[in-house]
C-alpha cells in the first residue's frame, strides 16, 4: 500500500483509536508513557494528506525520479538544482506532504548526480527530513492505543505506518550510525507489539552506551530497555540508572513504580509515585497510578480519592472512571460501580470492553434485561470477537434461559469448530441444561484438543455419571485429579461414585473414604452434600456408626440452610436436599449402603443442584475480560 494512502486513511479516521485499555485492579497498569516534545511539523496538515491520491503520486514519483540510462555515468552536479530546490522545500515545510516532497527532489538530485560537498550536503539534509517523517509516523503509532491485528484487520494499517517509519531511521543510520535520536524512536517501534524487542533492546543498548548521547536520550533508553528486560534484576538496574541519571524527571519514578506495582511492592511503589508528584503536582497519569497501588494496599477509600482525582486533572480521560468502577465493585457497592462504568462509557460510546464489564456488573445487580442489552451492543460491534458472544451465553444460562444460551453457541460451532473457548462453555450448557449425551460428545472433541483440559475431563465425567457410565466417569475422574487434586467438586463426586455404584467392579470404599475426607477437609466441614459423601463411603466398608455420625450432620447443615433460606426457590431446594439426606440416615440406621445410578433422559430438565453431581455455578464468575 502506497505511504500516503496509509496516512491518509489514518487522517481520515478510518485507522481509529478502537480500544481503550480494561486493566482491572490487580492487573498491571498500562505503560507509562515518556513525555515526548520534539514533533515540528504542525498537525494542521492532516487534510492535505489525506487529499493525496496514489494516481497522483506515482505520477510525482515519475517526474521526479527520471529513469537513468544505464550506460551513462551521472554528470558531476547535474542534480543541483533539485538540490537548491529540495533545500528550499526544507525551509517551508509544514506537513507531511511537504516533507515528502523534499525526499523525493532529494533522491532525484542524489540520482542525477553531486559533486563531493553537494552531496555531503545532500546527506544531512536527507538525514534531517528522514528524522522529521520518521517522527511524524512515529506519532501516529506512539500516540494512540493500539489494537492487535488479529482482532481487527484495520490495525494492519498502523503496522504499516510503524514500517515506513523504521524503514526511515533505518536508512538515516544507514547514513549517520550517531543520530541517537533515532536509535532511540527505532527501538521505541520495535519495542510495539507485533515487533522486534531483540532489535530494540539493541538500539536501546547503543543509546545508553554512547558517550555522544544526551542524559535525556541514555535515560529514556534505560527506562524503556527496562520495559523489555526479562531478568528482574536487570529490569530494576535498569530503572534504577534512569532515575540515578535524571533525578529530577518524574517520568522514570513512575515507571519504576509501575514495575514495583506489578512485583506487588506497593510500599515502594507509592514512594515514588508520591516523589513523582513532588516533582509534578497534578499529573493525572500518576494519580491513577497511586490510585491502583493503593488498591494494593486494600486503602479503598485513598485509592477512591486518587482516582477522583485524576478523574478532575483529565475529565476526558476514560480509564479514571474505569478505576473507580473497579474500587466500588471491590467494595460491594455494585449500584456506584455501574454508574462509574456508565460515565466511562459516555466518554467511549461503544467500547466493548466497557459493555462487557458493566454488563457483568448489571448482572450481578439482578438487572438481567440491562446486562443482556450491553452484551448485544458488544456484539453488534464487534460481532466476530467471541468473549461478549460468551458473556451472552453465561448470563442466558444463568438466568435460566439454557436453551437459548445454547440456541446461541450452537449457531457459532460452524464457524470457529475448533475453539476450545466456544466448545467448552457448550459442552458445560448443554450437561446443566439436561444434554447429558451432547455434553460428552462435545466435551470429547474438546478434550481431543486439550487432552489436559482440567474441565472437561471433570465435567465429562459428571455428564457420564448422568447417563450412568460409571467406569468412564470414574477414569475421567481419575485423570482430572491428576491434573488437580484440591478441586473439592471432583473429589466429592470421584468419592460418591466409588462409594454408591451399582457395580462392585467401579466401587471402592477406601479410597472414597480418601478423596470424601479430602473434600470434607478443603471445606471445613461445613458443606453438606460433601459429608453426606463421606457418610456413604464410610457405609461401603461397613462402618456405619461413622456412616450415621456425619450423615446426622449433613442433615443439621441443611436444615440450617433451610432454616436460612429467604428464596422460595431455595427453600424448596433445600427441603428437597434434606428430604433425601434424611432417607440416606435411614438406610445407614437399617445398615444398608447407598446405592445410585442416574440414567437421564436427553433433553430433559437437569437435576436441580444435585448435592452429588456438582454443576457450574449459578451466578457468573467475577472475570477480567481478555479481549
Amino acid at each position: 500500500m502506497n505511504l500516503r494512502l496509509v496516512l491518509s486513511l489514518l487522517l481520515l479516521g478510518f485507522v481509529t483509536p478502537l480500544s481503550v485499555a480494561v486493566v482491572l485492579a490487580d492487573d498491571p497498569p498500562a505503560p507509562v508513557a515518556i513525555d515526548e516534545t520534539a514533533e515540528p511539523i504542525n498537525s494542521d496538515a492532516a487534510d492535505e494528506a489525506a487529499s493525496t491520491t496514489t494516481d497522483q503520486e506515482d505520477q510525482e514519483t515519475a517526474d521526479a525520479v527520471p529513469e537513468a540510462d544505464a550506460n551513462t555515468a551521472p554528470a558531476e552536479n547535474a542534480g543541483l538544482a533539485d538540490l537548491d530546490k529540495a533545500a528550499q522545500l526544507k525551509v517551508t515545510a509544514e506537513n507531511l506532504p511537504d516533507l515528502n516532497d523534499v525526499v523525493d527532489k532529494l533522491d532525484s538530485a542524489i540520482e542525477k548526480g553531486l559533486d563531493q560537498d553537494n552531496q555531503a550536503f545532500a546527506d544531512q539534509l536527507l538525514i534531517s527530513v528522514l528524522l522529521q517523517r520518521a517522527t511524524v509516523l512515529s506519532a501516529a503509532v506512539l500516540n494512540r492505543p493500539l489494537v492487535d491485528p488479529r482482532r481487527d484487520p484495520r490495525a494492519m494499517q498502523w503496522m504499516q505506518v510503524r514500517q515506513f517509519a523504521v524503514n526511515d531511521l533505518q536508512r538515516l543510520l544507514s547514513l549517520d550510525d550517531d543520530v541517537w535520536e533515532a536509535h532511540l524512536l527505532l527501538g521505541r517501534l520495535q519495542a510495539l507489539p507485533m515487533g522486534d524487542p531483540k532489535t530494540a533492546k539493541r538500539e536501546f543498548t547503543k543509546v545508553i552506551d554512547s558517550a555522544k548521547a544526551t542524559p535525556d536520550e541514555r535515560a529514556q533508553s534505560l527506562a524503556l530497555r527496562g520495559t523489555l528486560q526479562t531478568d528482574e534484576k536487570k529490569r530494576a538496574d535498569d530503572f534504577d540508572a534512569a532515575i540515578k541519571l535524571l533525578p529530577n524527571k518524574p517520568d522514570y519514578y513512575r515507571v519504576r513504580a509501575q514495575y514495583l506495582y506489578g512485583q506487588d511492592k506497593f510500599e515502594e511503589a507509592l514512594a515514588d509515585l508520591d516523589h513523582a508528584l513532588k516533582l509534578e503536582p497534578n499529573h493525572a497519569t500518576t494519580e491513577e497510578l497511586r490510585g491502583l497501588v493503593l488498591m494494593g494496599l486494600k486503602q479503598f477509600d485513598d485509592a477512591l480519592a486518587a482516582f477522583n482525582k485524576a478523574s478532575e486533572l483529565a475529565p476526558d480521560a476514560v480509564r479514571p472512571h474505569l478505576r473507580l468502577g473497579e474500587v466500588y465493585r471491590q467494595q460491594g457497592d455494585l449500584k456506584k460501580s455501574a454508574e462509574q462504568l456508565t460515565q466511562a462509557l459516555e466518554l467511549a460510546p461503544g467500547n466493548t470492553d466497557l459493555l462487557l464489564l458493566r454488563a457483568n456488573v448489571l448482572y450481578q445487580l439482578n438487572d438481567t434485561e440491562a446486562a443482556l442489552k450491553d452484551t448485544d451492543a458488544a456484539i453488534k460491534a464487534e460481532p466476530n470477537q467471541l468473549v461478549p458472544h460468551l458473556l451472552k451465553a453465561e448470563i442466558l444460562a444463568s438466568s435460566g434461559r439454557t436453551d437459548e444460551a445454547i440456541e446461541n453457541l450452537e449457531k457459532l460451532v460452524p464457524l470457529a469448530p475448533k475453539q476450545t473457548r466456544l466448545l467448552e462453555p457448550l459442552a458445560t450448557f448443554y450437561l446443566v441444561g439436561g444434554q447429558p449425551r451432547k455434553s460428552v460428545e462435545t466435551f470429547t472433541k474438546v478434550i481431543e484438543l486439550e487432552p489436559e483440559n482440567f474441565r472437561a475431563l471433570r465435567y465429562r465425567g459428571d455428564a457420564y455419571l448422568s447417563i450412568g457410565k460409571h467406569a468412564e466417569a470414574v477414569a475421567d475422574f481419575d485423570e482430572a485429579l491428576k491434573l488437580n487434586d484440591e478441586d473439592d467438586g471432583l473429589l466429592n463426586n470421584f468419592a460418591w461414585v466409588l462409594a454408591t455404584s451399582p457395580d462392585a467392579k467401579v466401587r471402592d470404599g477406601k479410597r472414597a473414604i480418601e478423596l470424601a475426607t479430602q473434600a470434607a477437609e478443603l471445606t471445613s466441614y461445613s458443606v453438606p452434600h460433601i459429608l453426606s459423601t463421606l457418610a456413604a463411603a464410610y457405609a461401603e466398608t461397613d462402618d456405619f456408626e461413622t456412616a450415621k455420625k456425619w450423615s446426622t450432620k449433613a442433615i443439621e447443615l441443611s436444615q440450617q440452610e433451610l432454616d436460612a433460606a429467604k428464596d422460595d426457590e431455595d427453600r424448596k431446594r433445600l427441603e428437597a436436599t434434606t428430604k433425601a439426606l434424611k432417607k440416606e440416615l435411614a438406610s445407614y440406621e437399617a445398615g444398608k449402603p447407598v446405592r445410585e445410578i442416574q440414567h437421564e433422559e436427553e433433553k430433559q430438565p437437569a437435576r436441580s443442584a444435585s448435592e452429588h453431581t456438582a454443576t457450574p455455578p449459578k451466578a457468573p464468575p467475577e472475570r477480567k475480560l481478555e479481549l
